[in-house]
C-alpha cells in the first residue's frame, strides 16, 4: 500500500469514526428532560406530528431533530402507543421511542367512592381520564343500556366502589363498557341468585342498597335496615326513606326534612310512592349490597334515629312504638336548635 493509499485509507477511518459517534450520539446519549413530577399525555386522537411538537414545546426533548430522525428510522409515527408517560431526564432517542412504541404508560387508579352522586362520577372520570364530561354523558347512553337490559335510571348501577387500573388515553366509551364488565364480574352466579332469593334483579338490589347506605351510618346495621325496606316491599308499604327524598330536594346546607318535602311530586319520592324507585341515588358502599342481598330476618317496618346522638337506629314493628321514638327523636332536634 502506497503512501497515497494509506492517506485515503485513513481518512476514511476518521470518517468511520466520526460516523459511528455521531451514530452513537443520535441514538444513545441523552436528549430528555425531565417531567418533574408532571406526565406527558399522548391522546388516542394525536397525530405524530402532534406528539413531536408536543415533547418540544414542553422542552421534554433537548434536540428535535436527533429525536425525528431515530423516531423515522424506527417508525415511530405509525407505532406509538397513546397515555400518560412519565419521562426522566437523560433518556435517549432510543429509549425514548422504545417507551412510546411499548406503551410502558402510566396507569390511571380510578377510584369509586360510595355515595359519590351522578355528577360527581361524570365529574371524577373527566377529570382523570382523556375523555370529557360530554364525551361520557354520550356513552352513557350508548346502545350497551339497551342490550344489558338497563334503563335511563339503572344504568348508573354499573358504578360500583373500588379501584380500577385505567390507561388515561381510555375513549369515553371503552371506560363505560370496562365499568359495565367489572359490574358484570361482580354480580356473580352466587350473588345473582342471592338477589333473586329476595325478589330482586341485581340492578334493583344496587338500587336497594344505595338507599340503605344512605341510611346507615354504621355498617353492622346494613342487614337490618335492609331487611325493614324488603318487609315494607313486600307489604306494598312505601319505603319512606329520607335518602330518597334528600336526592329529591337536594341537601345543600340543609340538616332536616320539612313536611312540605315528603309531599314533592317525584319518581324517587318513596313517602309517595310504592316500591324501589327506578335507579340508585348514589353508588352505594359495597356491604350494602351484601345486606340487600343477605338481609336480616326480623318483623321490623319502622326505624328512626336515636336520640342519643349515636347515629344510631331505634327498629319498631308497628306504628304506635315508631310513633313515640319520632316524637323523642324530634324533641332531641329541637332542644339542639335544629331548625331546617
Amino acid at each position: 500500500m502506497n503512501k497515497k493509499q494509506r492517506k485515503y485509507l485513513g481518512i476514511f477511518l476518521l470518517l468511520g469514526i466520526f460516523a459511528l459517534a455521531g451514530a452513537y450520539y443520535v441514538l444513545f446519549s441523552g436528549n430528555t428532560n425531565s417531567s418533574d413530577g408532571e406526565y406527558f399525555y399522548i391522546r388516542t386522537d394525536d397525530s405524530y406530528e402532534q406528539v413531536l411538537l408536543n415533547l418540544s414545546v414542553n422542552k421534554l426533548i433537548a434536540n428535535k431533530s436527533t429525536f425525528d430522525l431515530v423516531a423515522e428510522q424506527a417508525n415511530l409515527p405509525n407505532k406509538y402507543k397513546p397515555g400518560r408517560y412519565k419521562i426522566v431526564a437523560g433518556m435517549s432517542n432510543l429509549e425514548l421511542i422504545r417507551k412510546l412504541r411499548s406503551g410502558k404508560w402510566e396507569k390511571v387508579i380510578v377510584k369509586i367512592k360510595s355515595e359519590m352522586t351522578r355528577e360527581s362520577v361524570l365529574n371524577y372520570l373527566a377529570d382523570n381520564l382523556q375523555a370529557s364530561k360530554g364525551e361520557i354523558v354520550k356513552a352513557m347512553n350508548g346502545a350497551w343500556v339497551n342490550e344489558n337490559g338497563f334503563t335511563d335510571e339503572n344504568k348508573w348501577s354499573i358504578f360500583l366502589p373500588d379501584h380500577y387500573h385505567f390507561n388515561w388515553a381510555t375513549t369515553a366509551d371503552k371506560a363505560v363498557l370496562r365499568l359495565l364488565d367489572e359490574y358484570n364480574k361482580y354480580w356473580t352466579a352466587d350473588r345473582t341468585a342471592k338477589a333473586k332469593v329476595q325478589g330482586l334483579t341485581t340492578k334493583e338490589a344496587v338500587i336497594l342498597a344505595s338507599i340503605v347506605d344512605g341510611e346507615a351510618i354504621f355498617a353492622d346495621e346494613m342487614p337490618t335496615i335492609a331487611g325493614l325496606y324488603l318487609n315494607r316491599v313486600k307489604k306494598g308499604i312505601p319505603l319512606g326513606a329520607d335518602p330518597t327524598i334528600w336526592f329529591v330536594v337536594g341537601k345543600g346546607e340543609r340538616r332536616r326534612l320539612l313536611y312540605v318535602d315528603l309531599k314533592r311530586v317525584h319518581p324517587y319520592n318513596t313517602y309517595l310512592n310504592a316500591g324501589l324507585p327506578p335507579g340508585p341515588i348514589f353508588c352505594p358502599d359495597k356491604r350494602a349490597i351484601e345486606a340487600a342481598i343477605a338481609p336480616r330476618k326480623h318483623n321490623y317496618y319502622y326505624m328512626c334515629a336515636k336520640p342519643d346522638g349515636s347515629l344510631r337506629h331505634a327498629f319498631a314493628n308497628g306504628l304506635a312504638e315508631h310513633n313515640r321514638n319520632a316524637a323523642a327523636y324530634r324533641r332531641s332536634l329541637d332542644r339542639n336548635g335544629v331548625m331546617r
